[in-house]
């Protein structure tokens, strides 16, 4: 006998689907059909059995005197009568196994179609089957069935939006479209502006008797109480999709007791699974489950809930920040989060953990800031200085913070500038200084923050005088180290050497030695450009030797670089070349692509100056290569430039001209020194005049 089991979250069209499918077949069913709505999603206890079974037996004909009492009789009758026969039993709306299982016939001609809400429904040989939601081009065909496809055809970005915000979901596309239909006259664009509204969407998605909050609600009140508490309290989650260990703290329990309530809500038809320990609401769903949370809950028991979310999450970041970088002081200068988050067992998984958490993890930064209170209940500030500082707002700009440190040299480094704005803005409007200090180091961060030094200088120096006041010893170094950065990168050698000995300092004092070898390696370039190349000599060779014995490929990778970088503006170039070809293998094999990408521009250098153009093309070609879709323009502009110069070299003018000008634009917006020497470069050039390459700089 076949059997099919549509299962699917409220108002995703399963009965829709099975009315289908028994229409198409009614041919193949010439003894007829049998349906019957078994309610139950109801909170009630819906149909029994016995009284399904009265009606089927009646519709085959048996009067109401002669049908038995007993369950297992009504049963033994209702099979015998279809015994030979070729009927299709629709049971729409099941509860679980024990409410159908009366109700199969025993006869193989026979056939079954059930719907239902629960995963758990076992039936012998059933074939379950997931009713999944609309995708656009579906949603779409709805609404032009329901209001022409002229009408769709003229709004076609507002029908865009509309099927977008009802989820794909075919009751609140339905509704929706009855709602336009009634109002042929009013534009598609203002329903759509109402429905952006997140808590005002499922108010918005109702008509007549038809509502998607009230299918939704049926099932809720399915759940026994500790399970609709789960309900509410996971739809606190800041993430689109969340393991069980996230779940677990914002219910305040153990992984396996959040997995257990997960995957009964998963059965339940509320929850769906979204991969290997991933699962997530319909984002309807979620809406609902949050407006219960906001009715049942109390303010303060969200907000314990989404810091204990925050927790989980920062403590997976630092997590992460041990297993990549080991020697790292930064995790002890962090708010301490009582989770021990999610389980990194070595670098590698946390580097795949943080390729595919990024976006999540921007989304659950964003939502954090975006509850953190106006007003404070000092009993609440679990910790914090002062009664101005809510819980929740050091945390997540501590959480951007060493994020920062694990995503600089890649392309998702850009995602954090409008979280650390928003942080800055959240943390002044509540006078938290140390907060203020730390948004504004990443924003003035060179390797990860602004692509122009002037406004990176200028959020470095505020940054640096808030922590001077609150004594935050991690921007106090960090800070001056970056800061030496930028003004190196303009040319201001003499006065960055005096933060870079304030840093080395700084860390010093933190047990930073990893970041006082990486100082050590930038003082070598400041030294170059002072003239002082004794003293050069001695930083790269000390830095060189303590970073082969910290055992920190990351470090070693950095400092390589950076004596390279010394060596070629020293016009060592051989030596350098040598420096950069190691680091670059380092950086390769670490998944650092920017730091790559620069190796490759620093060698382009090099071969230029030891006139090898050609070659100096292939490097930059790969440095190119290697920056991709980085979106680093100081680092594209560094390549080209080297390109520019070795085709001029090489007497392709008009290409070395196209390049050297993609170079000068970025290096000028950004106000680094090389841009005198581009455009020095390009007022020499001449139509058809003969070119002799310069002695090449190489700042930066």
């Amino acid at each position: 006998m076949a059997v099919a089991t549509l299962t699917g979250l409220g108002g995703v069209g399963k009965t829709a689907l099975a009315v289908h499918v028994a229409h198409a077949l009614r041919d193949e069913f010439p003894d007829g059909q049998l349906y019957v709505d078994l309610r139950g999603a109801d909170a009630a206890p819906g149909v029994d059995s016995g009284s399904a079974l009265t009606g089927f037996l009646r519709a085959l004909g048996v009067p109401e005197s002669a049908v038995p009492d007993g369950l297992d009789q009504q049963t033994a009758l209702y099979r015998s009568l279809l015994a030979g026969r070729r009927v299709l039993v629709f049971l729409d709306n099941a509860r679980d196994t024990a409410q159908v299982r009366p109700l199969l016939p025993g006869a193989p001609g026979c056939a079954v179609l059930v719907t239902s809400r629960s995963r758990t429904i076992t039936l012998p040989g059933a074939r379950l089957v997931d009713v999944e939601t609309m995708d656009e081009r579906q949603a779409l065909g709805l609404l032009d069935a329901m209001l022409g496809a002229e009408r769709v055809a003229a709004e076609r970005d507002a029908a865009r939006e509309l099927v977008a915000v009802c989820g794909g979901l075919p009751l609140a596309v339905r509704i929706a479209a009855a709602r336009l239909a009634s109002r042929p006259g009013r534009p598609m664009a203002d329903l759509v502006a109402r429905l952006r509204d997140e808590r005002r969407r499922l108010d918005e998605l109702r008509v007549a008797d038809l509502g998607v909050e009230a299918t939704f609600r049926l099932g809720y009140e399915a759940l026994e109480p500790e399970l609709a508490r789960a309900f509410r309290m996971v739809s606190l989650c800041y993430m689109p999709s969340f393991c069980r260990g996230a779940a677990g703290a914002l219910l305040g329990v153990g992984e396996e007791e959040a997995e257990q309530a997960v995957e009964r809500l998963v059965d339940a038809g509320l929850m769906e699974l979204h991969g290997e320990d991933r699962y997530r609401f319909h984002d309807l769903v979620r809406l609902f489950a949050r407006r219960q949370c906001e009715l049942r809950e109390s303010a303060a028991e969200r907000a314990a809930a989404r810091l204990r979310f925050l927790d989980y999450v920062l403590a997976t970041v630092i997590t992460a920040i041990r297993r990549t970088k080991p020697h790292s002081v930064l995790p002890e200068l962090l708010h301490r989060p009582d989770s021990a988050g999610k389980a990194l067992p070595d670098e590698a998984a946390a580097h795949d953990w943080l390729v595919v958490a990024h976006s999540r993890l921007c989304d659950a930064a964003e939502n954090a800031l975006r509850h953190v209170p106006d007003e404070v209940d000092e009993a609440t500030d679990q910790g914090t200085p002062g009664p101005s500082t809510p819980p929740g707002l050091r945390p997540v700009v501590d959480l951007l913070t060493a994020w920062s440190h694990l995503i600089a040299g890649t392309a998702r480094h850009r995602d954090l500038e409008p979280l650390a704005e928003l942080a800055l803005r959240t943390a002044r409007r509540h006078g938290d200084d140390r907060s203020a200090a730390r948004a504004l180091r990443l924003l003035g961060a060179p390797h990860y923050g602004t692509e122009t030094y002037g406004r990176a200088e200028q959020a470095l120096r505020e940054s640096l005088h808030l922590a001077a006041g609150c004594g935050d010893l991690l921007v106090g170094a960090e800070g001056s180290h970056e800061l030496a950065i930028v003004l190196m990168g303009t040319g201001r050698f003499a006065t960055a050497l005096e933060q870079l000995r304030l840093a080395y300092a700084r860390f010093g004092a933190l047990g930073g030695h990893d970041d006082r070898i990486r100082i050590l390696s930038h003082m070598a370039r400041a030294y170059v450009a002072l003239g002082r190349r004794p003293a050069a000599d001695t930083a790269i060779d000390e830095a060189v030797r303590q970073a082969r014995s910290s055992g920190s490929t990351y470090t070693l990778a950095h400092v390589l670089y950076q004596a390279g970088c010394a060596l070629l503006a020293d016009g060592r170039a051989v030596a350098a070349a040598e420096q950069l070809r190691e680091a670059q293998r380092l950086h390769g094999k670490a998944r650092n692509p920017r730091w790559e990408a620069l190796c490759w521009a620093r060698l382009a250098y090099c071969e230029l100056e030891q006139g090898r153009p050609g070659e100096a093309i292939r490097c930059a070609d790969a440095a190119l290569a290697a920056e991709g879709e980085l979106g680093d323009a100081f680092c594209h502009a560094l390549a080209m430039a080297a390109r520019g110069r070795a085709l001029l070299a090489l007497g392709d003018l008009e290409r070395s001209r196209a390049a050297l000008r993609i170079a000068h634009r970025v290096m000028e917006r950004r106000g680094a020194l090389e841009a005198a020497e581009i455009a020095a470069l390009l007022a020499k050039w001449r139509p058809r005049a003969p070119f002799h390459s310069p002695v090449l700089s190489a700042h930066g």
